[in-house]
């Protein structure tokens, strides 16, 4: 009896022990998500002025996938599409406020309000949570919803309201605000922001920590201290290859997407870059171009300092960090602004993964991928199980592998408005059946639309396919 008993407490000592040593071989978690952030970075090369070192350096510590897109051109929908590993056909929200859109009904704000909702679920933030790890989370992660976000975390911090006003200019954009500004850097939100990262970062605890953190800029108002746009002078700025025809092969519901406006439905028969040019020409054009840029050179500061950081590791785990944005942005091209469609520059995002032992630094991966591969990702970096209800796929056999292939990526603008993204081509098929077609490899700015191209009908037949069945349809 005495024996057994023995070898009992033997053995639960022994469990104990092996928890302990896994949970201590699990690694520390960092997801960074940047607001409205484009290809304007340099590693990226999206515009040739921008200055982000060290964004620039993160990537060169990891491997940077090039096709990365979001799964919705709007912040809201986008971030409940990754924070629940689920494309918008499986959360019910497409937009952050259809009301102001002219072609789509409505739907509700905030939430999963699908009619066949998946089976539990939660947000990657409360699973890892129920798997043994710390959770905090500060700044812009989710979109509304932050009581939600509260309950599911162990420590969190609403995003800061910014400064406003006292800017250096006497006028201001065309989107009402914007420009330099004269206040402290240390008074920003996004500041603010990282401090508070820093802080959580230097607590100690025997769990290991997933954290996730939201910055802000570049989102509009495009305004930042003054000391980042004086790095970019105004007679200086270049801007964006339009091309004034590059509408002409669009179908009437292409052209109406570029005369739409995430926030405002204004400008209208005008596309909005036409607008911007009729009141202010090309100097208003370099205006916003340049607070965009500021708005980059700010954040990617505010980065840096959370990434220096985060090389004092205080609980000796290794230590992943994942970084990305919720959409594009158009400062111009195709005649857009702002976001809200499905062209490239509107849908690709960076996406910076850096996984000790594993990701190859330097590398660059142009495989299609998108947000709704964040979710199971983040579980097999953490060595933690993955929930039944995610719809996307770990991106770790392309780390541990840089020769494995994707097919295509999908995202949608509205619930039959879907681009299937492949490692060359676009396909974009809109709610009435019209369609376009791009080749990357020969036409990055999607200037040609080659859908009626008789050399393109196997590819167009192809994505076509694979859209309608992610639909749900066939031809």
């Amino acid at each position: 009896m005495k024996l057994r008993s023995a070898l009992t407490l033997l053995f639960s000592w022994l469990a104990v022990v092996g928890l302990h040593a896994k949970e201590a071989a699990k690694p520390d978690v960092v997801f960074i998500v940047v607001d409205d952030l484009n290809d304007w970075i340099g590693v990226m090369g999206g515009h040739p002025q921008s200055k982000t070192p060290n964004l620039d350096a993160l990537a060169a510590r990891g491997v940077l996938f090039t096709n990365a897109h979001c799964n919705a051109p709007q912040c809201g929908p986008s971030r409940t599409s990754f924070l629940h590993g689920v494309y918008p056909k499986s959360t019910g929200r497409f937009f952050n406020n259809p009301r102001r859109m002219p072609f789509f009904g409505d739907q509700p704000m905030q939430g999963i309000t699908s009619k066949n909702p998946p089976k539990d679920p939660v947000i990657f933030q409360r699973h890892f949570k129920q798997n043994g790890y710390r959770v905090v989370s500060g700044g812009k992660v989710a979109h509304g919803n932050t009581a939600k976000m509260k309950r599911d975390v162990d420590a969190y911090l609403n995003r800061p309201q910014d400064v406003r006003g006292n800017f250096t200019d006497d006028k201001a954009n065309l989107w009402g605000e914007g420009g330099p500004h004269n206040h402290a850097e240390e008074q920003t939100g996004d500041y603010k922001v990282a401090r508070w990262a820093m802080e959580e970062w230097k607590k100690g605890s025997e769990k290991p920590l997933l954290m996730t953190i939201g910055f802000y800029r570049p989102h509009r108002p495009f305004n930042a201290p003054k000391a980042y746009f004086e790095k970019f002078p105004l007679e200086t700025i270049q801007l964006p290859q339009v091309r004034a025809d590059d509408l002409d092969d669009l179908p009437p519901y292409g052209k109406a997407l570029a005369r739409s406006n995430a926030h405002k439905d204004l400008f209208k028969p005008r596309t909005v870059h036409e607008q911007i040019l009729h009141l202010g020409g090309e100097q208003e054009w370099k205006y916003m171009v340049q607070s965009y840029l500021a708005c980059i050179n700010y954040v990617d500061a505010q980065i840096g300092r959370l990434l220096e950081a985060l090389r004092e590791n205080p609980r000796n785990r290794d230590t992943v960090i994942v970084l990305t944005s919720d959409h594009g942005w158009n400062l111009g091209e195709k005649t857009h602004w702002c976001k809200a469609a499905i062209w490239r520059d509107t849908t690709r995002v960076p996406f910076m993964v850096v996984l000790p032992g594993v990701s190859k630094a330097g590398l660059r991966n142009n495989q299609p991928i998108s947000h709704v591969d964040i979710y199971p990702s983040l579980c097999d970096f953490a060595g933690i199980p993955k929930p039944g209800h995610l719809e996307g796929r770990s991106i770790l056999p392309l780390l541990e592998d840089p020769s494995a292939t994707r097919d295509v990526a999908f995202l949608s603008y509205g619930p039959e408005n879907t681009a299937a993204q492949s490692e060359r081509y676009r396909y974009l098929r809109y709610e009435d059946g019209s369609e376009e077609l791009y080749d990357h490899q020969k036409d990055p700015h999607e200037w040609t639309n080659l859908i009626g191209n008789k050399n393109y009908q196997p590819i167009r037949k192809k994505m076509r396919a694979q859209v309608l069945g992610f639909q749900g349809e066939s031809d």
